[in-house]
């Protein structure tokens, strides 16, 4: 070995490589930033020995759909703690770069903290990540709403010339820059005001950068397959790499969609449309109630909507076209966290139960309280069937994510628990998966899928991120109701060859890296 180089040797644990063969016992030698080999490796006296006995050597876990962009940099542990190693971020739409420069923005930008902080496009970005360092590998998408606030803020009509050249010059830049691609948020404004033709244009643009094109879907509920449709198209048009962001179908009255989406899906594959889906492992998703509001209470930013909210003839439209498209019912909305003070004592009730509480309709409380709440209201939403669950995450071209986002309150339980509820719950318990299967979804899939060098296996002359766990008790506490608790079964985790958790204690290094296209 070269002088100085540091060796760790994990030793005598069960290899599970990513690559879906069964685990074999051995021992994995890592060197400096790479694995060294990967074996029956004797012990020698300049490596450090870790006892993997009884304990299984994973890749690290790759969450290729976070909302931890802040997180990252602000060193929130929740990600490493459930064996995360790399993370993409960017997703939905939303990203932090390039800056803002319009003031009519709408609540989700706000679930981003920013202060007095800005990032002017992703160099910056990556500049600020490098420097700071940060406990996980960290790609970055550009996200459709944060472009579309930038030139034309929160309106609802077509781009014009010079907002068009405006928003394709930050576009390129960005992804010159090393942004891996470009996100959209169709069921959120101002994503959602973006037709086909522009898509199109986009992910044109996109296609020169050899990127990706990820979506979170126009509909997840009664236009659910006209919406994963526009998504394959895009993909058949440009031929850019398409990614449909945490497929499901939300609500009973849309369950039975299930099937022809994956048909729609295995055939656009079939035909050679680059397509891949992502999912997490529960029935509820999380979002900001205006999700729920039709697109054109929207437009204008939250100024504009309370105003309509308070407004007679515009507050009974909203609420006539909510109610209308409802998938489910208000007993099934959770509300998890509010940034404006005083309505803690609202966090862990249904819409419902407050309903019932003010004598009110779900409705109308609803749009109560975001009047009250000057529309920082974030929700955990019951959408989905356990059946199609299984058929979604279950599905080979599945990887399996977080969708995490840290909130105040009560986030969903994914921020700190995917990871160790896939292995706990669905491989040990539910036996959806064998080990192997589910560790292959959660490393060489996603690090094929978006190209993410020499990650994701164990093999020889990767890169090592890895994390040690104990199958028979990984797991979590965390739930709906009470959502902060770390993992169990997390033993060791490496990002490029440093410890970041050993022991299940943290080290205090930062040595994750920006991972640019």
């Amino acid at each position: 070995m070269p002088g100085g180089s540091k060796m760790i040797l994990l030793s005598n644990g069960t290899v599970v490589d990513g690559s879906g063969k069964l685990g074999e016992k051995g021992s994995v030698l890592v060197c400096d930033d790479q694995i060294k080999d990967v074996g029956q490796i004797v012990p020698t006296s300049d490596m450090e020995i870790i006892d993997c006995s009884e304990l299984t050597i994973s890749p690290g876990f790759i969450d290729v759909h976070s909302h931890g962009d802040l997180e990252v940099l602000e060193h929130r542990k929740d990600k490493i703690s459930q064996g995360v190693t790399t993370e993409v971020v960017g997703n939905c739409g939303f990203s932090l770069f390039p800056k803002l420069c319009s003031s009519a923005l709408v609540p989700s930008f706000d679930l981003f903290d920013r202060r007095d902080r800005d990032w002017v496009d992703a160099s910056d970005y990556f500049n600020n990540l490098q420097k700071g360092g940060s406990l996980t590998n960290v790609a970055a998408l550009t996200g459709h709403s944060t472009l579309r606030a930038n030139v034309s803020g929160i309106k609802a009509e077509s781009l014009d010339s010079q907002e068009w050249r405006n928003i394709e010059n930050h576009l390129s830049t960005c992804l010159e820059q090393g942004s891996i691609g470009l996100s959209t948020g169709l069921n959120e404004v101002p994503s959602s005001f973006g037709d086909f033709q522009e898509l199109k244009k986009l992910c044109e643009i996109v296609k020169k950068y050899n990127a990706f094109y990820t979506s979170h879907l126009r509909d997840y509920k009664f236009h659910i397959i006209e919406a994963v449709e526009e998504a394959l198209n895009l993909g058949r048009e440009t031929q850019v790499p398409v990614q449909l962001s945490h497929l499901q179908a939300c609500g009973k009255k849309n369950w039975e969609k299930m099937d022809r989406i994956l048909e729609l899906i295995d055939q656009a594959n079939k035909e050679g449309v680059d397509v891949g889906m992502d999912a997490y492992p529960y029935l509820a998703g999380s979002a900001h109630l205006t999700q729920a509001l039709p697109t054109w209470a929207l437009e204008g930013g939250t100024t504009r909507l309370l105003e309509r909210l308070l407004d007679k003839e515009s507050r009974d439209r909203i609420a006539d076209e909510t109610e209308l498209d409802m998938a489910q019912g208000w007993e099934n909305i959770l509300i998890a966290s509010v940034s404006e003070n005083g309505f803690q004592d609202l966090i862990g009730k249904t819409i419902h139960q407050v309903a019932e509480e003010r004598s009110r309709s779900g409705i109308e409380t609803a749009l109560d309280l975001l009047i009250e709440t000057k529309a920082t209201l974030v929700i955990v939403s019951f959408n989905s069937s356990e059946e199609n669950l299984k058929k979604v995450l279950t599905h080979p071209l599945t990887s399996i994510i977080t969708d995490g986002l840290f909130t105040e309150g009560n986030p969903h339980p994914r921020t700190f628990g995917t990871y160790p509820t896939l292995f706990g719950e669905f491989v040990r318990e539910k036996h959806w998966f064998t080990v192997e299967d589910a560790i292959q979804k959660a490393t060489a899939v996603p690090a094929r899928r978006f190209r993410i060098d020499r990650r994701g296996l164990i093999k020889s002359n990767y890169l090592a991120d890895i994390t040690v766990f104990d199958a028979d008790k990984i797991g979590t506490k965390a739930n709906y109701i009470d959502p902060h608790h770390s993992p169990q079964g997390i033993c060791h985790v490496l990002v490029n060859g440093q410890w970041v958790l050993k022991n299940g204690k943290f080290s205090g290094q930062y040595p994750g890296r920006a991972l640019k296209h």
